[in-house]
This record gives structure tokens, sequence and C-alpha cells, in this order.
């Protein structure tokens, strides 16, 4: 004997429901029998009250209504039933049949209904998942007519249930959208838009190797010092107010901030999108947080100090945590400009050899020679004039 296809054994879980369902044959505990049928995250959705439910106990509860309401058998004869397999695991059911029910005062309900079944097959057998009944419009000439009031309060029910199914439908788009929003504009705060986009887009970011970039670090002449002579909450409003003012100009000169470290700030420019004029754009965002801190200086009590390093050459960037993203260089470059900043002077821009014959041509500079470094090694820098 052949076994069944998948397709029959949808349309056999299909039948046998409603064939347990129009007998009824325990009055109100056919419930018990119905609800095998069902699966866990059942949803029912239809033109009676009773096929109206949002999860299990829903549904349950609705179909114990109708077995309370009308505890005799009712007749339903299917003339057409179709299964089509939507994945290994699921099937949808469209069927058409003539109901009857015998109402209490004897008459006769005799009317077409239209079945639209979801089957999900879970614990070796196919349960049923999302049922949808309707009576089709264009088809109440079949038997007695279904009584129009009845059938324009059923057709009222349905379009005040699918216009409140939409409107939660679009309410639950914009929340989407508004976390979508949310989500996107906190990456780009934190990440370059080319690696936010990428991340977004694909859920990963591959880590880049960059041949031309720029690192500028800055950091405060004796900020521990200065620090301790203050409140912690007074530090932070000084180091917000004037981290603030960096992050403008960096945007203006189309560098990417980096990160914060302490009193330090990082940038670097070249990347993630190449750009032939990384380190004449690093000296010019320089040159503003130089100036803007001058200009502070003139108007606050505190008075800044600061020291900044630049240094070109070749860098890896990529992004790194999981719960929170950090895009972040790698690389002797990085190494060498932290370096180079500490090995400055408060006031001054110390650039790197590397830097200095990118922008000699455009900017004046004056030789400081070899100065050591950590590591005890020599690095020739230059004065930014």
């Amino acid at each position: 004997m052949e076994s069944k296809s998948k397709e029959e054994e949808i349309l056999t879980a299909f039948s046998d429901f409603w064939q347990t369902y129009a007998q009824r044959t325990k009055g109100f505990d056919s419930i018990n029998d119905i609800k095998t049928f069902f699966d866990v995250n059942i949803s029912s959705i239809g033109t009676g009250e009773h096929e109206i439910g949002k999860n299990f106990d829903e549904v349950v509860k609705n179909f114990s209504d109708d077995l309370r309401e009308m505890p005799a058998p009712i007749s339903i004869n299917f003339f057409y039933k179709k299964a089509n397999l939507l994945s290994p695991t699921s099937g949808l059911v469209e069927a058409e049949a003539k109901v009857i029910i015998p109402m209490e005062d004897e008459t006769i309900l005799n009317f077409h209904l239209r079945f639209t079944s979801v089957f999900v097959f879970k614990k070796k057998k196919w349960l049923l998942s999302h049922n949808h009944v309707s009576i089709p419009a264009n088809e109440q000439d079949i038997g007695s007519a279904f009584p129009i009031d009845a059938l324009k309060a059923k057709n009222n029910r349905l379009k005040q249930l699918v216009s409140q199914r939409t409107q939660d439908l679009e309410k639950k788009t914009l929340q989407l959208q508004v976390e979508k929003d949310r989500t996107e504009k906190l990456l780009y705060n934190i990440l370059p838009r080319k690696i936010a986009n990428e991340l977004l887009d694909t859920g990963k970011t591959e880590p880049a190797r960059h041949e031309e970039v720029t690192v500028l670090f800055t950091d405060f002449k004796e900020f521990t010092k200065v620090a301790a002579t203050i409140s912690a909450r007074k530090v932070v409003e000084e180091l917000n107010d004037i981290f603030f003012h960096f992050d403008d100009i960096i945007k203006v000169e189309q560098l990417e901030k980096i990160k914060t470290i302490g009193d330090s700030y990082m940038a670097v420019c070249g990347l993630p999108e190449e750009d032939h004029h990384h380190a004449y754009k690093c000296i010019n965002a320089a040159k503003k947080m130089l100036y803007y801190l001058e200009e502070r200086n003139r108007k606050k009590p505190l008075k800044w100090e600061m020291r900044i390093g630049v240094h070109s050459g070749p860098v890896v960037a990529g992004v790194v945590g999981n719960l929170k993203f950090t895009y972040d260089l790698w690389g002797n470059t990085v190494n060498l400009a932290s370096r180079i900043e500490g090995a400055g002077e408060a006031g001054m821009i110390n650039i790197s050899e590397q830097t200095y014959q990118l922008i000699k041509d455009k900017i004046s500079c004056k030789h400081r020679g070899k100065i050591e470094i950590k590591g005890k090694k020599s690095v020739d820098m230059y004065f930014v004039g």
C-alpha cells in the first residue's frame, strides 16, 4: 500500500477536524476533541464571531461558545478541497462547502462557506495553525438564502475586523519603523555611515586595510593635575563641551571620529572612503581645534592647553564587539601617531616626516629634527608653522 503524500495527509487532517467539529458527538465537551487539532500558535478569523481569535486560548473560547450556543450536529458538505505544500512542514488548504445549521426555532440555515486553513507539521502530525472562514458575496443562491440582515451584520463585523487588523498592522509597522530609525541613528552616531549601512544590510562588516590615511591625536597638558582641582561633574562638562565642538570641526573637514580615551581625542581621514587630501584635511582640523580652544580660554575661567600629533600611513580598520559596537584602527601608524602627539608641545601641531611630505607644498612647517619617542626610536618631526 502506497503511503500518502503530504498534501493528502493535510487534506485528511483538514477533513477530520471539520468532521469532528460538525458532528459534535459529545455536545459541549466536544471542545476537548476539537482542540487536539490545534497548533499552540493557532489564530482564527472569519465572518462569524466565533471565528475571531488571536491566540490558542481565544480560539478555544470561541469554539466553546459556538458549541454552547449550537450543541446539535451541523452538516458541512465539501464540494471542493485542495491542499498546497508551502514548505516541508507547512501547508495550505482551500475549500468550499454547503453548510446546513438547524436552529432552535426549527428553521434551517443553508448557505455557502469558503475555508482557508494553514496546517503545520508538529509532533508527527498536521495541526491547524490558522483558519479563515468567509461567506462568498457573489454566491448566495445555494439552497435557502442566508437571511440578508444576518449576512449584512456578519459582513459588517468582518469589515470592522479587517479595519481593526489593518490599523493594528499599520501601528506595528510604524513602531517597527521608529525602532529601525532609532537603530540607524544610533549606528550612524558611532560608526562611519558606510560601515553602519553594511552592518544594517548584512548583519556584519569585514575588516579592511587602508594604505593611505592620516591619524590625529589630541590630549591636554597636565590634565590629571587640573582635573584634581575641580569636581568630577565639572571635568565631564568641560570635556563634553570641548569634544562637542571638535565633533563639529571634524564633520566639516570630513574626518571620522574614532574615539575618546580620557582626555584624548582620536580621529582619522581617508577611510572608509579614500581621500587623497587626508593629510591636508587633518591639519586643517587640527588648526581649527587649537583656534577654538584659544578662543574658549579667553572666555572661560578654566584654561586648557592641548597637544596635537598627526601621522600618515596604512591602518587596518574594523568593527569589534557584539553588544557594544566599536569602530577602531590598528597598526603601527596608530601607535606612532600617539607617540608623536606625546612628543609634541602645548599649542602646537606636531607631525611626522610622512605627513610633512604630503602637505609641505601647501602648509609651512618647521623641522624639529629627530625626536626620541617611546622605545628609544628617533623620528623626524615638524611643527606646523
